[in-house]
């Protein structure tokens, strides 16, 4: 790869890619590093699988591969019509028996359990942009959650590494497993998987060719010259232990807005939601807490009952990212808020809460606890991936093991029925993020490292063994 030399100062054209411009934890990385790119004069791009509709500058659409060649737009126009004809019925069948017919391929890979990179809009994406950008970024690029098909062809990689920098990254590890996002303590990963215990965990395969996307993933990689960046130690650890190729590799935590995300007024913030002025608030934050295979929700509900048990006055689980009516648990109820619209309203119910509660059961370095501890609330959450990175056990809140739930009631009643240690905890939470989970320091350190592989000051490529 050739890197061009560049005067200190010049403004960086960046291309990042994501699957969605809204969507969970790691389509908001993508986004603020994007807002804070283009803040400081740089000319930046973000391509998504969905959402490029949205008022946002430099959003750009990912072409899906029914809109790339005349024969599949042709058939797309054809199933409209059939779909108005029919008013819908039949939607599912026609999809499938459509797909085949357009791309025997496609459907042949998904009936086997093989994932799916035939996306030929993902060739197009650097020509389609205004200029040819210096450097690419890519986050997550599994997005089966947004079309069953995914967003993005992962066979690019050795072409564009061998013309620009390419960083990766990943925000969880799918990137060495053979199907999944999260092993949850599974060790095929390092060993080459097959054998799957579980074909059903997200990104869910139809049948056992982990091993195939195993080895499919691996020499993709060693034929790319790619960059490697983590937000926590932990997946950097998976990623070494692998033995992952990289030209160079870092460890760049997540940030998050503290002039936005701040301690606020209580009383207030719950007057202006709805919510029970007198009741102590438990928050979670999660995005379809209730489907999530990763997030807990019944943790959070049998930790509900217990709280409302131990406690003397009844206890709202207030649960951001997920929509039903109130559930009673016990004394406790199950209070759910939604989906949450923009930083300030989310930032309103960190304000209404007494204390944060994250109970994961694969997590990498969650934006929510960040979030929770820049707006000064204790943090109760399980001591998996890369929480710990972030939580300070008994100074900034307080690490349990996954299940052990008699641990985070304990925990949680602690923090509610002393208020003093809930605000001490809180503040110290709140000095951790504003020294090292700045939104303002991630965007520099990415800046920082681009001007280093831009003028050719890149380390060395690691080998990658294929068996």
């Amino acid at each position: 790869m050739t890197v061009r030399s560049r005067a200190p100062g010049t403004p960086l054209k960046i291309l990042q890619v994501a699957g969605a411009a809204r969507a969970g934890g790691g389509e908001q990385v993508a986004l603020c590093l994007h807002q804070g790119f283009l803040a400081r004069g740089h000319q930046a791009w973000l391509a998504v699988g969905s959402g490029a509709d949205l008022p946002i500058e430099g959003l750009v659409a990912i072409p899906n591969r029914w809109t790339v060649g005349g024969w599949p737009r042709a058939v797309r126009r054809a199933q409209g019509w059939l779909l108005r004809l029919t008013r819908g019925r039949g939607q599912s069948r026609l999809d499938a028996f459509l797909e085949a017919l357009v791309f025997p391929g496609v459907a042949w890979d998904l009936a086997i359990g093989r994932e799916d990179y035939t996306q030929p809009g993902t060739w197009l994406l650097p020509r389609s942009l205004p200029a040819s950008p210096d450097v690419i970024q890519l986050h997550n690029l599994h997005a089966r959650w947004l079309r069953r098909e995914g967003f993005f062809d992962l066979r690019v990689l050795p072409g564009w590494s061998r013309r620009r920098p390419v960083v990766l990254t990943p925000h969880d590890p799918w990137l060495l497993t053979g199907h999944c996002a999260h092993p949850l303590g599974c060790p095929r990963w390092m060993i080459g998987c097959g054998r799957c215990p579980d074909l059903d965990i997200y990104p869910a395969v139809r049948r056992d060719a982990t091993a195939a996307n195993w080895r499919r993933k691996r020499r993709l990689f060693a034929e790319s010259r790619l960059y490697l960046a983590t937000p926590s130690r932990w997946l950097m650890s998976m990623f070494d232990e692998a033995g992952f190729p990289a030209v160079e590799r870092r460890v760049i935590p997540n940030g998050v807005e503290s002039d936005v995300f701040t301690p606020g007024d209580r009383r207030a913030a719950r007057r202006a939601l709805g919510l029970d002025e007198q009741r102590p608030i438990v928050l979670v934050v999660a995005n379809h807490l209730r489907t999530n295979p990763w997030k807990g929700y019944d943790w959070v509900r049998e930790v509900a009952a217990r709280l409302g048990a131990a406690e003397a006055q009844p206890v709202d689980i207030v649960c951001a990212g997920d929509e039903g009516p109130t559930q009673p648990a016990g004394q406790a109820r199950l209070v759910f808020a939604g989906q949450i619209e923009g930083a300030q309203r989310m930032a309103d119910y960190y304000h209404a809460a007494d204390v944060y509660l994250h109970p994961s059961r694969a997590d990498t370095f969650p934006l929510a606890v960040l979030e929770a501890m820049s707006s000064g609330l204790p943090v109760v959450a399980t001591a998996v991936g890369g929480i710990p990175e972030q939580v300070e056990d008994g100074e900034s809140g307080f690490l349990v093991r996954p299940g052990d739930l008699a641990e985070m009631t304990h925990w949680l009643s602690t923090v509610i029925d002393d208020e003093t240690r809930a605000r001490a905890m809180g503040a110290c939470g709140r000095a951790r993020v504003l020294q090292s989970f700045c939104l303002e320091t991630q965007v520099q350190a990415y800046l920082d490292w681009y001007d280093e592989m831009l003028g050719g000051q890149g380390g060395r490529q690691t080998a990658y063994p294929v068996d």
